[in-house]
């Protein structure tokens, strides 16, 4: 096991990483370029077996992908939501992608989002509010609950 080979602390931590980068590379960018740390743990747990690594474990490792220059790194939404995201995803593809998805159907909510790309709620939603704080979505929040549309304000601007 890992921990036999490595002890605990920054050794073990750093192996950790690097197996968790190459676990990840194998789906990370058919997930959109990114996945919530939650899903991360149950994955890698569920791949590994009898071998299961601590929610802390995980972590700590994740802390450490972007120092370690592997391809994938932490990051930590304005929501507190932490994602594990691929390095060569580029976040402006994200959103102008989002965006022309948004376009396309005149206006989406997060559930319908999350439908249309197969993710989880919780990552279509930061999908549309990265989308909205780039300027290229507007928000409607209203009874039936939170939609967005293609800003048009910032398309006028543009032309």
């Amino acid at each position: 096991s890992c921990r036999e080979t490595h002890g605990s602390g920054a050794r073990y931590h750093e192996e950790l990483a690097k197996q968790l980068s190459t676990f990840l590379s194998g789906f990370i960018e058919k997930e959109g370029g990114f996945i919530t740390l939650t899903d991360v743990y149950c994955r890698f747990n569920r791949a590994r077996g009898m071998e299961l690594i601590s929610p802390d474990d995980v972590f700590q490792a994740a802390q450490i992908l972007e120092k370690m220059n592997l391809p994938v790194r932490l990051r930590k939404f304005d929501s507190g939501v932490l994602v594990i995201q691929s390095v060569s995803h580029s976040e402006e593809e994200m959103i102008q992608k989002t965006y022309s998805q948004v376009e396309e159907a005149g206006s989406l909510s997060s559930e319908e989002l999350s439908q249309l790309l197969n993710m989880a709620l919780t990552l279509a939603r930061e999908r549309l509010l990265l989308a909205e704080q780039s300027g290229k979505l507007c928000r409607d929040d209203s009874l039936e609950g939170l939609r967005f549309y293609p800003n048009k304000f910032v398309e006028m601007e543009s032309t």
